[in-house]
């Protein structure tokens, strides 16, 4: 799990619609290949943050190579198989901010703003995957904002986008939390979960210091790993 990162202000504004009312699409065969390539490509582009943050390029051109090859399949499947129109326009966008991933990586001149394109690409990874189930899209959600908080928080700023993302990422891991939280069964390990993440969430909600909610959004994607493990999702 990814826990560092620089950040970088101005970024575009992800959303899955509050989260829950994008549960109603149709969920693809976990036997298509599309879906299947989606979902493979969500661990390379964490990878890529985590390269970042040590400082190993070698690995990063790696990971950026083995996008580029998933890209360039997914690409092939999109224009030879039948995929809906709203799913299409998901893929172009994720086409975008791996175009700027590129651009970013060729520069090299700013690694808060390529942590950033990397983790807005993952996000945009997880709009346009359909799941299976609602509840896995919901805890990859909770992974991508953990991140997008240490993103907003790892660099001293007073900055008024800074504030203004910050509110609307609040209102989204809310949201979010609230849909896998009723998810989550009501047996004495599931109370417990809960009763171990409300706090963190509810912290995230309220402070206002960079440190601690860098300090909670760490603590958010550790406990990330443990929803993961309740739900029993490699």
């Amino acid at each position: 799990m990814v826990k560092v990162l620089k950040t970088c202000i101005g970024v575009t504004l992800l959303s899955i619609g509050g989260v829950v009312p994008s549960l109603c699409a149709a969920p693809l065969s976990a036997e298509s290949p599309l879906q299947q390539l989606l979902m493979k490509m969500e661990s390379p582009a964490e990878d890529m943050i985590e390269a970042i943050n040590i400082n190993k390029l070698h690995k990063l051109n790696k990971l950026y190579y083995e996008l580029e090859t998933d890209m360039t399949a997914l690409n092939r499947i999109i224009a030879t198989d039948y995929t809906d129109d709203e799913q299409r326009h998901e893929i172009g966008l994720l086409n975008s901010w791996f175009d700027q991933i590129a651009l970013e990586l060729g520069e090299m001149d700013d690694l808060p703003a390529l942590a950033n394109a990397i983790n807005q690409f993952s996000g945009q990874l997880i709009i346009a995957t359909r799941f299976e189930h609602g509840y896995r899209k919901n805890i990859a959600w909770m992974d991508y904002l953990g991140r997008e908080f240490l993103l907003l928080n790892s660099q001293l700023s007073d900055s008024p986008n800074r504030k203004a993302l910050l509110s609307a990422r609040r209102v989204d891991l809310q949201a979010t939390w609230f849909s896998v939280k009723t998810a989550i069964g009501k047996d004495a390990e599931g109370i417990a979960l809960v009763k171990k993440v409300d706090p963190v969430i509810d912290g995230l909600m309220r402070e206002s210091r960079q440190d601690k909610l860098v300090a909670l959004s760490e603590k958010e994607l550790d406990l990330v790993d443990d929803i993961e493990a309740w739900f029993h999702i490699d």
